[in-house]
């Protein structure tokens, strides 16, 4: 086995450290990479006068953290989209009150947010610029939501093709986190020539990122994790 970690860099260095405990042979890659944006004095009031503030990513923690370290929340309720945000914000000993059990989703998040009966509140929605409504639409139904708060934006890592010093037909298996890492994987793949072989099995981190692989890639096997932590990616490898 020979893994390809796609994620942003420091994210694929846990994972790969994870792999080599298990002597599996991998390679980082990392095809997206986080630019963190500066919160404004507005972005401070709505932190302040915000009741539930929602995280949909470490990188929306990461983002941040500085700024969270410096910031009273203890008078909020927090919600986390899965255990690696909840882990983040342990760090800077801020509460979570909400975070799924294994599904680590969007969806999944709000089947737990209507279970805690969040009503009437003023809610801050957390995220990098250019990820989904639906949290923001469906909340929005029984609160009043404050503008997203966008912490960061996806982008292409530079000199992409210069780390590309690797052969896929080297590769077993390649590991998909988010669909915006597949986006960017596929057109990497396309600029850098590199052709994927059917013999290649995607590891995918939920189940609507794996339909997303299957529209690209229809010849190849796919095998999807029950998140995308590195600990749930980890046994669907090994499955």
């Amino acid at each position: 086995m020979n893994v390809l970690i796609t994620r942003q860099i420091n994210q694929s260095k846990k994972f790969s450290s994870l792999l080599n405990d298990k002597n599996i042979e991998n390679i980082i890659f990392p095809t997206i990479y986080i630019k963190n944006i500066s919160l404004t004095k507005k972005n401070l009031k709505d932190i302040h006068i915000a009741d539930f503030i929602i995280f949909t990513s470490q990188n929306a923690v990461s983002s941040i953290k500085k700024d969270l370290a410096n910031i009273d929340l203890s008078n909020k309720k927090i919600a986390a989209i899965g255990k690696s945000t909840q882990e983040y914000l342990d760090d800077l000993k801020v509460k979570v009150d909400i975070v799924p059990k294994e599904d680590f989703t969007s969806e999944a998040l709000l089947k737990e947010i209507k279970k805690n009966n969040i009503i009437n509140n003023t809610v801050l929605i957390i995220k990098g610029i250019g990820g989904r409504n639906f949290l923001h639409e469906e909340i929005s139904k029984n609160n009043f939501v404050l503008d997203d708060l966008n912490v960061y934006k996806r982008c292409l890592p530079e000199n992409y093709s210069n780390n590309s010093n690797f052969s896929l037909k080297e590769i077993s298996h390649i590991c998909i986190t988010s669909v915006e890492i597949l986006n960017n994987f596929s057109k990497i793949m396309n600029d850098i020539e590199q052709d994927i072989t059917k013999n290649i099995i995607f590891t995918c981190g939920n189940k609507r990122i794996a339909e997303e692989v299957i529209k690209i890639y229809k010849n190849n096997k796919v095998v999807i994790s029950k998140n995308p932590s590195n600990k749930e990616m980890l046994k669907a490898l090994l499955s």
